[in-house]
């Protein structure tokens, strides 16, 4: 054995004997001397010697490579130990500091460095070592936590001149108010999981309020304020603390600590709650009194919650005092309380300070003052000189993308309001006013972006709480500033050309993109998303969203997953923020349908098992443990002949429901209809099971049942589950008078159903019975009859004014023609009704192209004449 490996041994030796001492010591010695001071010395020598141990080793395999004053290293005590505040268990926290990076005696001497402390400290004794490797240029991107340990930071051995330097450049690249704020809310999270107030009977004597945290926080806040060392701190601590509370934070930080210490040495391990049973044992250690132990106990109680009251209430003063400060921040502005002030009025940078101004906003969730807010809307116009400024890009991408504390959209408003953002952004300024055709559209152009942006955020914070699908569909998204940008112009391009708005914001986009100094690929994406922004939508309203074809189209379309999982968030953020009314949860649910069905189209062409066959088969498995009572083959076939953007998107209890009345429906041959509607959703759910008709018209046996109980149909969903005698499971989203079904017409209802589709009772005889014209007048605006949508299918495409009972002439209309709708998608743009049906020819399947001229007229020619007369 070597010299050097004997010292080696020696060293682990010495700190096996140390630690098993350390362990030994009766817990009222926590009370009688310095117990942290003492170990941390003692950690700090071993520590000397694994240095000088790595620095021979280093120098015998890399000597040739090491400067003087340039192959230097420092090792730093951080945290705990760096405040020697360690407790028995505690964890030693070391940086490593390198003077220069990538230099080949440092790595050496780092590696055995780290080599020595896991053989010394981990593999022979019960400590922890967190270690970290924090380079001087990595400082500016460190976490405020690290940053937090790193003011708390101690030399322990190395070159000393880079502990020094480490803190200086520390403290002058300290983001004081994102450091303020994180501590703040740092604390507050805390509360929440530990305790809020310092007098519970078991606290926590370091993460809960009036524990040690408390104390280190309140030290922190004020050494970033004024860009100091933690150990400094306490110099300024009582020029804000009067003297008696300075006095009782002194008093209180060291006894919470000393009784910290206490617990470690009395449970035998790492131990930050104080049980109530430990009351008594540490009332006995700390008092010389053993004859009242009732009033001993009282006595340590009363000690204890004093000092976490002072902790707790100097944490409270000095964030106060600091969230009051006035702090300065870059490009000439500054901070005081919640406002942000112009502190300096750059004319020169003026027109960029303008941009800047929102930036900090946006990060530091600050109002602006008067003075500033009078600033901005006088200097507004200024924002249209920095356009192509990169620094004016790098800001306007920052608020758009919602980089910082701010709610999202607030900083937004505030650039539309004060004209800023028209300036900046003559784009939207020019749609800012615009009013849609549409009458479906609540707000301008302008504002219905904005709109857009704001119900974007909300679904990345859904997919940041892991709600399903929205973590998963996030995860796809590879640039937010894209998306966001998108959002931003998809509908600038109405304000050109409203019939070409794809077009012209495809050129704006290009020209946004190009001013805002984008890459290539991310111009190219950013027009993707704005021409392809209404394809989902388009699909999900107007096609069978559940047919091959259909998928395959859209997937080659789409082209890959990534930018269908953008278009998704998109098409629900666009649809959301149109109005209150538009974008119902049946929309909701037809549109994610769409989306798993061509996400397992655009899968299937790359993986053997894609994501959505995992996530379905995990569905099956789900739904099999609810349906006890039905047949495990039945609940199979039941969920392979279903397409899997349903079995996705439904509620399980749903699915559960319509597996039953399917397996009814085939035992009994009797039809079988269920009421069923969610709380607050807003609409009634009918679902109708039957045995497919020999004839057309169920759905129209349906809608006239509907109609007659003043029903309105708002949605439907056709299914035709094939079998030896095919299965019609369909279901209708209903309300009336605008709200949903009550329990009396739920009833009322499902019994006209039964009777209607149970051909007990004829539509016409039912509608007669009510009152009710039995030929609904319409007003057609178009008729299109289509083969090139569909492999399978002819789509009737009809546009008509809405009215009540629309639904049922269409249908009775079509059925009398002798075709069987196989699919009907519906919907309704205030008192316009936008239809298509799927539609074959019973026993003879799709339509000849042929047949098509006369289909239209015939159908035509039926509603109008039947209209007249």
């Amino acid at each position: 054995m070597s010299e050097w490996q004997q010292r080696v041994k020696d060293l682990i030796e010495q700190v096996k004997s140390w630690r098993k001492r350390v362990l030994k010591i009766p817990p009222q010695q926590a009370f009688l001397f310095p117990f942290s001071e003492s170990i941390s010395e003692d950690i700090d020598s071993f520590l000397r010697e694994i240095y000088e141990l790595a620095k021979e080793r280093a120098l015998e395999k890399a000597g040739k490579h090491y400067k003087s004053e340039h192959s230097e290293i420092a090792l730093l005590a951080t945290g705990g130990y760096g405040r020697r505040e360690l407790c028995a268990f505690s964890d030693i926290d070391i940086a490593f500091v390198p003077l220069e990076e990538d230099d080949p005696f440092v790595d050496v001497l780092l590696r055995e460095c780290f080599r020595l402390i896991i053989s010394v400290f981990t593999d022979n004794t019960d400590l922890k070592v967190g270690y970290g490797y924090r380079t001087l240029s990595d400082l500016p991107t460190l976490d405020t936590q690290t940053q937090a340990a790193l003011m708390d930071a101690r030399f322990i051995v190395g070159y000393e001149p880079l502990a020094e330097k480490l803190q200086s450049q520390l403290l002058a690249n300290l983001d004081v108010l994102k450091f303020i704020r994180e501590r703040e809310r740092e604390r507050y999270s805390a509360y929440q999981r530990y305790h809020s107030s310092p007098l519970v009977t078991e606290p926590n004597l370091k993460e809960g309020a009036g524990g040690l945290r408390d104390g280190h926080a309140a030290l922190w806040l004020l050494a970033a304020l004024h860009k100091v060392p933690t150990k400094k701190a306490w110099e300024l601590l009582p020029d804000i603390l009067p003297e008696s509370e300075f006095s009782k934070f002194c008093e209180g930080y060291y006894f919470v600590n000393q009784v910290r210490i206490w617990l470690h040495l009395t449970a035998q391990r790492k131990q930050d709650v104080l049980l109530r049973e430990y009351h008594h044992r540490i009332a006995r250690d700390l008092s010389t009194e053993t004859s009242d132990e009732e009033r001993t106990v009282r006595d340590f109680q009363s000690r204890l919650y004093s000092a976490t009251e002072a902790l707790h209430y100097a944490f409270r003063v000095i964030l106060s005092h600091v969230n009051e400060s006035y702090i300065p921040l870059e490009n000439g502005f500054a901070r005081k309380g919640c406002w942000l002030l112009i502190d300096r009025d750059d004319e020169r940078n003026r027109p960029l300070q303008i941009l800047k101004a929102f930036e900090l906003m946006q990060r530091y969730d600050l109002q602006p003052n008067s003075e500033l807010l009078r600033w901005l809307k006088a200097n507004a116009h200024l924002a249209s000189k920095v356009m192509a400024h990169p620094e004016a890009a790098e800001s306007f991408l920052a608020i758009l993308t919602g980089i910082g504390d701010s709610a999202y959209g607030k900083v937004l408003d505030l650039m539309a309001e004060t004209g800023v953002l028209g300036a900046y952004m003559p784009e939207w300024g020019n749609a800012s006013h615009y009013v849609p055709s549409n009458v479906a559209h609540k707000f301008t152009v302008g504002e219905h972006v904005l709109k857009t942006l704001t119900e974007l955020a909300k679904f990345r914070e859904a997919a940041r709480r892991g709600d399903f699908p929205w973590v998963d569909v996030w995860s796809g998204v590879n640039d937010e500033q894209i998306l966001f940008l998108a959002a931003f112009l998809h509908d600038l391009g109405k304000a050109v050309s409203e019939p070409e708005h794809e077009f012209w914001g495809i050129e704006i986009a290009k020209q946004v993109g190009e001013r805002l100094g984008l890459a290539e690929d991310r111009v190219k994406l950013l027009t993707e998303i704005i021409e392809l922004h209404m394809l989902l939508l388009s699909i999900a309203r107007l096609r069978d969203i559940y047919a091959p074809d259909t998928l395959q189209t859209c997937a080659k379309k789409v082209g890959n997953e990534a930018l269908l999982k953008m278009l998704l968030l998109h098409s629900f953020s666009d649809a959301k923020s149109v109005s209150e009314q538009t974008f119902t949860e049946v929309e909701e649910r037809m549109l994610l349908d769409l989306y798993f069905g061509v996400l397992r189209a655009l899968q299937e062409m790359e993986a053997e098992e894609t994501q959505v066959q995992i996530l379905t088969r995990d569905r099956v498995r789900e739904l099999k443990r609810t349906l006890e009572d039905v047949d495990e083959e039945e609940v199979r076939q039941f969920c392979e002949a279903m397409p899997p953007g349903y079995l996705l998107s439904t509620p399980l209890k749903t699915i559960a429901i319509h597996c039953k009345m399917v397996q009814i429906v085939r035992k009994t041959g009797k039809p079988e209809v269920e009421v069923l509607h969610e709380p607050n959703s807003g609409f009634t759910e009918i679902v109708v099971c039957a045995l497919d008709a020999p004839k057309p018209g169920m759905l129209s046996q349906i809608a006239g049942a509907l109609f007659a109980c003043d029903v309105d149909i708002r949605n439907a969903r056709v299914f035709t589950i094939p079998g030896e005698i095919p299965i019609v499971l369909d279901t209708l989203w209903v309300t009336s008078d605008g709200r949903q079904l009550s329990e009396v017409k739920e009833r009322r209802v499902r019994e006209v159903l039964m009777n209607v589709v149970s051909s007990e009772l004829s539509p016409e005889k039912l509608l007669e019975r009510h009152g009710k014209p039995v030929i609904v007048p319409v007003q057609i605006k178009s008729i299109s009859v289509k083969n090139d949508i569909s492999e399978t299918h002819t789509v009737i495409h009809i546009v008509a004014r809405d009215r009540k009972g629309l639904l049922y002439r269409l249908t009775r209309e079509i059925a009398a023609l002798g075709l069987d709708i196989q699919t009907a998608k519906i919907v309704t743009w205030a008192d316009t009704a936008e239809d298509a049906f799927y539609v074959i020819k019973k026993g003879f399947g799709k339509l000849k192209d042929e047949e098509l001229p006369e289909l239209a007229e015939k159908l035509q020619a039926r509603l109008k004449a039947e209209t007249e007369n």
